[in-house]
């Protein structure tokens, strides 16, 4: 079945009830009604509320229209494909793209197929080097070579490959899949590459020309000076949101209905799109998803939607299972799973242990000797546990996927450094000690919630000191607590806390070239302290090329609520640091919140690569 066909379908028949869905009425975007991440991805509810006389045909009987952007795959399953620059073996050396398939439109995608049903009759194939590429990836390309005659401007240019009708193909044996001789390699930028086959040997020559006499045959258009380069005659616009790495079909992920909104953040409602609605990604904005409902352009709040075809998280991760409470337990499972996995590429250690004595252990992918170092940390704030998760959950996916591909990276990646204060708001219960501190709180104003309630919210460690304010860059000005809290207590004095040592003393066993604190919520990046510079203007450049795939807001916090890890960072050890806020509401985040906060931040490490790379 094709995955994009059948959504389009689901999208077609739930659009259709739409209004008798309206009429159920109720409160906006109410938690969550789909299935827990654990369940099979068959148990779709919006599928059991159709009545029985509505019946939805299979897949295949509609056909996606001519502008539709295809995996290739798909429907030429024959053909052999090596994307350049999903791979380093391309001009620039670095990987543009984070996906390893090809797209096209759908129209383009059928001349293809015939091209390659001509040239099998004679024992040739088809290997795909490009096809679609996101703007974004252009913009890449024209940074590193701003030269027309070879890379469209990302702006003005034609920028075929963006509309998806241009593809780089070279001719190889249909069952061995060797590539034939032909002038030159790909991304040549020299005259043996124009199609003037008069420098080149004879077989090479023969091979260009059947290539491009069949090409032309039917409906691409050769570019001169590009022997493997061809656009489809038949025009397409420049796509300015569509892109492989992500879903592009979302669906609402609420009890009743999600409000779809004129602006991000405003208040003017447009639409309500009901539970299990099916909408159309465009670009990610803050708290909010620029989507496309029934025609119709708004924003919705991206912790109410979730990508409709499960598989999209079920089949990337193959260790880490996909949960908003994630366990000390389980991390420290995952982390041995992982260095089992891939032992050629996964190191492990323990940088310290908590202040109630467990292990804070470190995952590390790549060489030890490797030219740059990256240092990313989650859970420093205990209820801010789902930074583990989502940490462990991008380590698992690029071990599978080719993180090192990047270039000469060393990730160190600490998933808990809080384990403690996570267990306690996991568990939602306290120790003696713990019951203590609630008690004065409560005392003191602080706090009117009952205990379960209140652990839950815990942000500090074991022993109620705030990790992230117990670091040197600003602790005597910050304003906070006293003693002992569940949060904003700083400690008698910096690194007074077990945790707060063991990442410093880790830190400092490495030159780290950037380093990464995550934390919950607010979809929102910091990337300075104080003034110093270069520093910080590094830190606001690494902060837009995160920017750039999660589509989170910049915030230059200046140093205004100081002690952090990030601000430490910064201000002893002069690093490019940032801090992510990921998620929308307040933590702990519920489960329907990872699927959107995965999609935007898994892309996360190879941006850093391309970033250290530039």
């Amino acid at each position: 079945m094709k995955r994009k066909t059948a959504l389009l379908l689901l999208l077609v028949f739930l659009a259709a009830l739409t209004v008798s869905c309206r009429a159920l009425g109720g409160q906006e975007e109410k938690g969550p009604a789909v299935p827990a991440l654990t369940a099979a991805p068959e148990n779709t509810p919006e599928l059991t509320t159709l009545p029985e006389e509505i019946t939805i045909p299979p897949a295949e009987a509609q056909e996606p229209a001519e502008d539709e952007l295809v995996r290739v795959l798909d429907y030429i399953p024959e053909i052999r494909q090596a994307l350049a620059y999903a791979t380093v073996n391309n001009f620039t050396g670095q990987r543009i793209y984070d996906f390893s398939d090809a797209y096209l439109r759908y129209g383009t995608v059928k001349k293809l197929a015939q091209v390659c049903q001509e040239l099998a009759g004679q024992g040739i194939g088809l290997k795909i080097w490009d096809g679609f590429r996101p703007v974004a990836a252009q913009a890449k390309l024209w940074e590193i070579c701003p030269d027309p005659a070879f890379v469209s401007n990302p702006v003005t240019g034609r920028r075929a490959h963006c509309r998806g009708n241009a593809v780089d193909v070279t001719l190889v044996g249909l069952e061995t899949g060797e590539e034939l001789p032909v002038p030159t390699g790909f991304d040549n930028f020299t005259a043996y590459a124009d199609r003037d086959y008069s420098d080149c040997s004879a077989e090479a020559a023969q091979n260009a020309a059947l290539l491009e006499q069949t090409m032309k045959k039917y409906g691409f258009e050769p570019y001169f000076a590009e022997w493997w380069h061809f656009t489809d005659t038949d025009e397409y616009p420049v796509d300015e949101y569509f892109n492989p790495a992500i879903p592009v079909i979302w669906a609402a992920n609420c009890e009743e209905y999600i409000s779809l909104r004129k602006t991000a953040g405003g208040e003017e409602v447009i639409d309500r799109i009901p539970s299990g609605g099916l909408v159309q990604l465009q670009q990610w904005d803050g708290k909010y998803a620029k989507v496309s409902y029934g025609g119709t352009e708004g924003y919705v709040l991206t912790s109410y939607i979730r990508p409709a075809d499960d598989s999209y998280f079920l089949e990337c991760l193959d260790a880490v299972p996909p949960t908003n409470m994630y366990s000390y337990e389980q991390m420290c499972a995952d982390v041995s799973r992982l260095q089992l996995m891939y032992p050629d590429a996964v190191s492990t250690a323990v940088i310290g242990k908590s202040e109630l004595g467990r292990d804070i252990p470190v995952l590390r992918i790549g060489d030890e000797e490797a030219r740059y170092h990256v240092l990313l940390q989650g859970t420093i704030h205990a209820r801010e546990h789902l930074t583990a998760w989502l940490l462990m959950a991008m380590a698992d996916y690029w071990l599978d996927h080719g993180l090192l591909g990047y270039g000469d990276v060393c990730y160190h990646i600490i998933p808990m450094s809080n384990p403690d204060g996570a267990a306690l708001a996991q568990r939602g219960t306290l120790n003696e000690t713990q019951r203590a501190i609630y008690a004065r709180d409560q005392a003191l104003g602080y706090t009117a919630a009952e205990e379960q309630e209140y652990a839950t919210k815990w942000k500090a460690n074991g022993l109620g000191v705030d990790i992230n304010r117990n670091f040197p860059a600003g602790w005597e000005r910050l304003e906070g607590r006293s003693e002992p809290s569940a949060m904003l207590y700083q400690g008698e004095e910096p690194f007074s806390t077990a945790e707060a040592r063991a990442l410093r003393d880790y830190t400092l066993r490495y030159a780290f070239d950037v380093t990464v604190s995550y934390h919950a919520t607010g979809s929102v990046i910091y990337y300075e302290y104080g003034d110093k510079q270069p520093v910080n203007s590094n830190s606001a450049s690494l902060a837009r090329a995160v920017q750039e795939v999660t589509g989170y807001g910049l915030e230059g916090d200046g140093g205004v609520d100081g002690a952090g890890y990030k601000d430490w960072a910064i201000d002893a050890l002069e690093i490019p640091s940032l801090t992510i806020e990921v998620g929308c509401q307040e933590a702990a985040l519920a489960e329907r919140e990872i699927y959107s906060i995965f999609a935007r931040n898994y892309r996360v490490l190879p941006a850093i690569a391309r970033w250290l790379q530039r």
